[in-house]
């Protein structure tokens, strides 16, 4: 068994973006991304992994597939990898969205922390 605590990986970021790891294995990634104050995270896929987002901390949209979403506290958010996203800060607070994408992407830069 392992334990974790997510505080410990929410940030304030020092640029637009921090992500940080929490957990990876095979069989999952899970981290915490926080973005700044009407920041966003840039259109992109996950192959084809399931992704799933528990929003904790925020306010923001989600773009997929040329849909929007709001997206509020506690809110959780499925996607299919081929799915095209993007996720947009719309408030001035750090949006924070606890990540589990399965299976792990198999490229390791996807699994390490990251600031942006």
């Amino acid at each position: 068994m392992n334990k974790f605590t997510v505080t410990d990986y929410m940030v304030e970021p020092s640029g637009k973006v921090a992500k940080r790891v929490i957990y990876k294995d095979t069989n999952v990634l899970s981290f915490v991304l926080n973005i700044s104050g009407k920041e966003q995270l840039p259109e992109h896929t996950h192959g084809e992994s399931t992704v799933l987002l528990k929003i904790l901390n925020g306010n923001g949209e989600i773009h997929v597939d040329g849909t929007r979403e709001n997206l509020t506290k506690g809110e959780l958010i499925k996607l299919d990898g081929p799915e095209k996203m993007s996720v947009v800060n719309t408030g001035i607070d750090t949006l924070q969205i606890y990540v589990t994408i399965s299976p792990a992407p198999k490229e390791e830069k996807f699994t390490k922390d990251v600031d942006l």
